[in-house]
């Protein structure tokens, strides 16, 4: 029984290598089509001579190094696409020396061979995509392409689809689609050419979206080749006549598929040429490095299981030098091949060394096979896959992305179909900046908070001083802002800033860039004018928190300390300034403390005050002490700060006239949270725990007082933590 079951197992390995082998044979010589027949027809069959050989390394490689994991390699379509325009155009340019060397009428010319220029494109575009694929592997930077917007990748695979398409057409019919070409295209003896390829490419598109099952596109392939033999056989045609026909690849000039024919490239290729297309050879690799990270993530969804991406881009820039190096084209993972050894149950890297064989097999038995493929069967299958690109992007997609996304891919698409791809790709950039600033400018960055209230000091005061500033909230206006500052959020603080000096200016305005990562010109430019309407209207600008890189930048675009600018190093200082500055302004309004009047507090208590003169910078309270006193201050200014785990001193709150500290700690009965050091010279009066516990045993009422009184600045501060805490969720 177990032999049997090793007997099924390795016929299902069998069977699912053959037909990836058989797939990828099609693609191959369909890709090949794609890149030579446009631009060296006559040495069609050595380009697929190439490109089956890159196909056998592909699916070898990866069966090899991930076959483990379930991967199936494949070459690919997207970069393909774009490197059949860049062979055209080194094609041309090498055609046009060569003219030139023809017509030349004196002296010796060197004569550069087009077919080995189009090769050598091939191998800088491919070696060049096997080196970037290596180099974010390594350095772990395959999410970087995952920041290009998600509506842009979708355009220019749109526009590869596009590029597929036409190609699929052109290997068909030999016509070009394009409106110059029209009459020639609708000509009955174009239509009885393109128009079976292109039927088999849409049934070949329906059938796997509707079927859904790995072994359609097999089937249909299959299915294919049977009707165009019985379409010969009814027809009464002949194999040479087919060929001669042009309705198969052949015939080729060569019987033998491969040559080394890279390293004849290295000095028989018009290198100028090639390198003259290094836009076109930068937009297939970047195209490519999408692609393949769309088809990493693709094939963790159909293993069901995670994948290390920065491996698989380490193992694919391997593969893609050695192939690029034989003269291959780009090759990674495929989705389909990789779900269909999933679906039949099969070892992926037993299926993909079987596979592997397969082209290996076409390149050893020689043309003779590979040029009786249909043309229609060929361009079917680029036919098939252009219009799976642009089906998902512009049907698929249509109701799943928000429309001004849906239109950048139209947009794209439109330019690509209008123009060519290079346009399409500046296009597309330039829209990934302009979505980006859409998008981020509909970010709130900017969020004001009102002064007063809940946004103040750290700064203990008074109860009539406190009382005094909230009535005051009007005459400051604070606006946090968040995130990176540019053009377009830039604009929108100073509309917002604009519109509150026209209505109602403000005595200052505060702008915390305590969270700010960074300002470009435009906003150094904004910053200048609002402090020109500062100038204007009279107040005063306060920045707080402001790094010293934003600040180098705010300063290089003319905003620097004066009488009108200030710098705080944080939110708290700068809302200490406001609210200093403010009470200069109404002095008048603010009565001193003095005696009992302190703070509110219970009369008689003074008796029971040690009164205590502190030279500056004298530590009242000391972090990890006991709490065994209360303290009122009576002049001067304490500061409460505390050691961070940095071991840096930073300020908690600082503490005027007629303001308790040490209350917390006497209630809590925990060890001091905190260090109080005197700003100046000061004075305080000392409540210690022996003579509260002396007022609660000989005066009830004034024990019961001083609880009230404990009690009600504790609530008050605690009224304040949480409406700044409110604050902060908001």
């Amino acid at each position: 029984m177990s032999e049997e079951r090793r007997s099924q197992g390795w016929l299902a390995q069998l069977a699912a290598g053959l037909i990836i082998g058989g797939v990828e044979v099609v693609l191959a010589v369909a890709f090949a089509a794609l890149v030579f027949a446009g631009a060296t027809p006559a040495r069609l069959g050595d380009g697929i001579g190439l490109y089956l050989v890159a196909a056998a390394l592909t699916l070898g490689f990866l069966a090899w190094r991930a076959g483990v994991r379930g991967v199936v390699g494949s070459v690919q379509d997207a970069a393909t696409a774009v490197l059949s325009i860049l062979a055209l155009g080194t094609a041309y340019k090498a055609s046009t020396i060569v003219l030139i060397c023809q017509n030349a009428a004196v002296g010796e010319c060197e004569v550069p061979d087009v077919f080995l220029t189009v090769v050598a494109a091939t191998l800088v575009v491919t070696v060049a995509c096997g080196a970037i694929f290596l180099l974010l592997g390594t350095f772990r930077l395959g999410n970087l392409v995952r920041f290009i917007p998600y509506p842009v990748v979708g355009g220019f695979l749109a526009g590869t689809g596009w590029l597929l398409f036409k190609g699929g057409i052109y290997i068909a019919s030999g016509v070009e689609l394009h409106f110059r070409t029209f009459d020639l295209l609708v000509s009955p003896v174009t239509l009885e050419r393109w128009v079976p390829a292109l039927a088999f490419g849409v049934i070949l598109l329906v059938a796997v979206r509707l079927v859904k099952k790995p072994m359609v596109i097999p089937i249909v392939l299959g299915i294919g080749l049977v009707v165009f033999a019985i379409g010969m056989l009814a027809t009464g045609s002949s194999i040479d006549a087919a060929k001669h026909g042009r309705w198969l690849l052949g015939p080729f000039e060569s019987a033998r598929l491969w040559q080394p024919w890279t390293f004849r490239a290295l000095t028989g290729a018009d290198w100028s040429a090639v390198l003259s297309q290094w836009t076109g050879i930068a937009t297939a690799v970047f195209v490519a490095t999408i692609a393949i990270l769309f088809n990493v993530s693709g094939t963790e969804v159909v293993l069901h299981r995670d994948l290390d991406t920065n491996r698989e881009l380490r193992d694919a820039g391997a593969l893609n030098v050695i192939s690029g190096a034989l003269g291959g084209i780009p090759g990674y993972h495929a989705l389909s091949l990789s779900a269909l050894a999933e679906r039949m149950s099969v070892d992926a890297r037993v299926a993909g060394l079987i596979a592997a064989a397969v082209p290996l097999a076409g390149v050893i038995f020689g043309a003779s096979v590979i040029e009786l493929i249909p043309r229609m069967i060929v361009g079917g299958v680029l036919v098939f896959l252009g219009l799976a690109f642009m089906v998902e992007w512009v049907w698929d997609k249509r109701k799943v992305l928000p429309p001004l996304e849906y239109g950048v891919v139209l947009v794209i698409l439109a330019v690509i179909i209008g123009r060519a791809y290079l346009p399409g790709v500046v296009v597309g950039l330039v829209l990934a900046v302009v979505l980006f600033a859409i998008n981020y400018g509909r970010i709130e960055l900017v969020r004001e908070v009102a002064f007063g209230e809940t946004y103040h000091s750290n700064v203990d005061r008074p109860p009539a001083e406190r009382e005094l500033l909230r009535s005051m909230g009007e005459r400051v206006q604070i606006l946090r802002v968040d995130g990176f500052v540019f053009f377009g959020s830039a604009n929108g603080l100073l509309e917002r800033i604009r519109k509150r000096v026209e209505t109602d200016p403000p005595r200052f305005l505060v702008i915390d860039l305590g969270r700010v990562t960074g300002v470009d010109s435009s906003a150094a430019a904004a910053f200048v004018k609002v402090l020109h309407l500062a100038e204007a209207a009279g107040f005063e600008l306060v920045f707080t928190g402001t790094s010293d890189a934003v600040r180098s930048q705010m300063a290089r675009g003319g905003v620097v300390a004066s009488e009108i600018v200030r710098f705080e190093p944080d939110l708290d200082r700068g809302l200490q300034r406001c609210e200093e500055g403010l009470l200069r302004d109404e002095v008048v309004a603010v009565p001193e403390p003095d005696g009992d009047a302190l703070a509110g507090m219970p009369s008689g208590l003074r008796a029971y005050l040690e009164r205590m003169e502190l030279p500056d910078g004298t530590v009242l309270l000391r972090q990890g002490e006991s709490p065994d006193d209360v303290y009122v201050l009576e002049t001067g200014r304490l500061r409460v700060e505390t050691v961070t785990e940095r071991g840096t001193r930073m300020r908690l709150r600082t503490l005027r006239p007629g303001v308790v500290v040490g209350e917390v700690a006497m209630y809590s009965g925990e060890p001091r949270t905190a260090d109080v050091v005197a700003e100046g010279p000061s004075v305080v009066l000392r409540l210690g725990r022996g003579s509260i516990e002396r007022i609660e045993a000989g005066d009830p009422e004034l024990a019961a007082a001083l609880h009230r009184w404990l009690a009600a600045t504790l609530a008050g501060r605690l009224g304040d933590s949480l409406k700044a805490f409110d604050a902060l969720l908001d």
